[in-house]
């Protein structure tokens, strides 16, 4: 059985977003919102309005999840600012919806993109060279490991709870 394609006659807005490590910041590019609707779950954000005698609306189920009630928003009147507080701190999110399919309406922010400083050195020891080189060449601090004496051990045995 073929069904027709689903049509709407509501518009979606764009939407531009970034990320910190512990929240989630969506703009909807709308003026001169006077009233909308916010819906936020744990994994789903709904959002709709209407400008002009024209329908706007959003249905965005989320890469991560989200604290609902920690969702902050304010009218701009130039967008609608949407601050999501993570669920999972520091976990940083690939995209914003979960559907791995590009949509053209979601845009990340471009005043807030940046790179992180990871090294792109593999860690292959050199004998000649050594661990220290390594150290050196990329600002680690490395700990000399200092034996400690066997009263020192059964201390520690004594009050951590996983050696009970």
């Amino acid at each position: 059985m073929d069904c027709p394609a689903l049509t709407s006659s509501l518009y979606t807005p764009k939407i531009i977003w970034y990320q910190t490590d512990v929240a989630v910041i969506l703009r909807v590019m709308l003026q001169d919102v006077k009233n909308y609707f916010l819906r936020v779950e744990a994994d789903h954000l709904q959002f709709s309005t209407i400008i002009n005698d024209k329908g706007y609306y959003i249905s965005l189920y989320l890469f991560g999840s989200v604290i609902p009630e920690k969702t902050t928003h304010i009218n701009m009147e130039r967008e609608i600012k949407i601050n999501l507080m993570k669920a999972f701190k520091w976990a940083g999110w690939l995209r914003l919806q979960a559907s791995k399919q590009k949509i053209p309406h979601i845009a990340l922010d471009p005043d807030h993109i940046y790179e992180t400083n990871w090294t792109k050195d593999v860690f292959v020891y050199d004998a000649e060279n050594g661990l220290a080189a390594f150290a050196r060449r990329n600002n680690i601090n490395i700990m000399p490991d200092v034996p400690s004496t066997d009263e020192e051990e059964s201390e520690d045995e004594e009050m951590n709870p996983l050696f009970l």
